[in-house]
C-alpha cells in the first residue's frame, strides 16, 4: 500500500493493461476505501475478507503503477494518485447503476427509456405540460425525472447519467454540447389570492414598496432583476427575512404575511393557473428583462436517441 510510482511512459501500456486485468471489484473496493477510511471497513462493505482486499488493492496499484491509498494511525486515504482515480471510479459505479435501472426498465415492459434532469422552472411550467402529453403520445416510454440545481446535474450530465437537462443557458460547457432555446421567460410580480391588490386593473410599482418581498438567494437572474428594478429609487421594500425557491414556503409567507414574490414567470404561471397564487398588473421595465434567461434543452451533443428525439419535438411545440 505503500509502493512507489514508477514513471509511465506511454499511458496506452497502462489502459491496456487494465483492460486485460482490471475488475470491476477493483473500482468498487477503492470506492469503499475512501468512503470507509479502513481496509477492514471496506472489506466489509464490499463483502470481501481483508486479506483479499488488501491483495485487490495492491493488484490494483500494480496495474497503476502508483500508490493510491497511505497508511496513517487511523486507516487509511488516498494519495494524490488515488485522489485522482476515486472520482472516475465513482462515476462508472454510478453509470453502471444507472444502466442497470436502464435495463431493468426495459424488462420490465418500457420500450424506451429517459433520464431528464431539470431546474424547478422547468419543472414547473414546461415540463409540467410537455411530460404528460409525451407519455400518453409514447406509451412504451418511461421517464425518470430528477429536478436539481445546475451544481448537481452538470457533472450529472458529463458523466452520462442524465441524457438531458432542461435549464436555462449555462455559462461555462464543453464546446461539443448544445443548448436549445426552447421557451422565453420574463418576471411576473405575485401575491397570495385574495390580497387586497389582487385583481386591480393596474397597480404601481411604487405602491409594493412598502410591502415585504420574499425573493431567491443572490445569483439567480430573477433576484437579478429585482436589484436591477429597485436601484436608483428613493423608497426600497424590506425584503423578507428568508431567501428561499422553496414553493412550498414562498406561498405560505405570502398567505400569511402579505409579502409580495417576484418569480419567472415559468414558475408563477402554473401557480397563478392553479389559484395557488394572484398576479399584480404592475408594468415592469422591458429593458431589464435580459437578466433572465429562457428555458432550454441542453445535451452532450451526441445524436438524439428516439426518446429524447421525441421529447425534443415535443417541448418545441409546447
Amino acid at each position: 500500500m505503500a509502493k512507489a510510482a514508477t514513471a509511465v511512459t506511454d499511458p496506452g501500456v497502462v489502459f491496456n493493461r487494465l483492460l486485460a486485468r482490471g475488475r470491476l471489484r477493483h473500482l468498487q473496493l477503492i470506492a469503499a476505501l475512501a468512503d470507509a477510511g479502513s481496509v477492514q471497513r471496506a472489506a466489509v462493505a464490499v463483502g470481501m475478507s481483508q486479506p483479499a482486499a488488501t491483495q485487490a488493492l495492491s493488484d490494483l496499484e500494480d496495474l497503476l503503477q502508483a500508490p493510491l491509498f497511505e497508511r496513517h494511525n487511523r486507516g487509511v486515504r488516498p494519495t494524490r494518485f488515488g485522489e485522482a482515480v476515486v472520482p472516475v471510479a465513482r462515476n462508472v459505479l454510478q453509470a453502471l447503476r444507472a444502466t442497470t435501472e436502464t435495463l431493468l426498465a426495459l424488462q420490465a415492459g418500457a420500450q424506451a427509456f429517459l433520464r431528464l434532469g431539470c431546474i424547478p422552472a422547468a419543472a414547473s411550467g414546461l415540463l409540467a405540460r410537455a411530460l404528460p402529453a409525451l407519455l400518453q403520445a409514447q406509451p412504451g416510454l418511461q421517464v425518470e425525472l430528477i429536478e436539481e440545481n445546475m451544481v448537481h446535474l452538470l457533472p450529472e450530465l458529463a458523466a452520462g447519467r442524465l441524457d438531458a437537462v432542461v435549464c436555462r443557458r449555462p455559462q461555462d460547457v464543453p464546446a461539443a454540447w448544445q443548448f436549445e432555446l426552447l421557451q422565453g421567460d420574463a418576471p411576473m410580480v405575485v401575491v397570495a389570492p385574495g390580497h387586497p391588490l389582487a385583481g386591480q386593473r393596474s397597480v404601481a410599482l411604487g405602491r409594493l414598496a412598502g410591502l415585504p418581498w420574499v425573493l431567491p438567494p443572490r445569483g439567480m437572474g430573477v433576484r437579478d432583476y429585482y436589484d436591477r428594478l429597485w436601484a436608483g429609487r428613493a423608497e426600497r421594500p424590506q425584503l423578507y427575512p428568508m431567501a428561499t425557491t422553496a414553493l412550498p414556503v414562498v406561498l405560505e409567507v405570502l398567505r400569511s404575511t402579505g409579502a409580495v414574490s417576484l418569480m419567472p414567470q415559468s414558475i408563477a404561471q402554473g401557480l397563478v393557473d392553479t389559484g395557488l397564487a394572484a398576479a399584480l398588473a404592475v408594468r415592469l421595465p422591458e429593458a431589464l428583462e435580459s437578466s433572465l434567461q429562457g428555458l432550454g434543452l441542453l445535451t452532450t451533443g451526441l445524436a438524439d436517441g428516439p426518446a429524447l428525439a421525441a421529447l425534443r419535438s415535443r417541448l418545441r411545440s409546447a
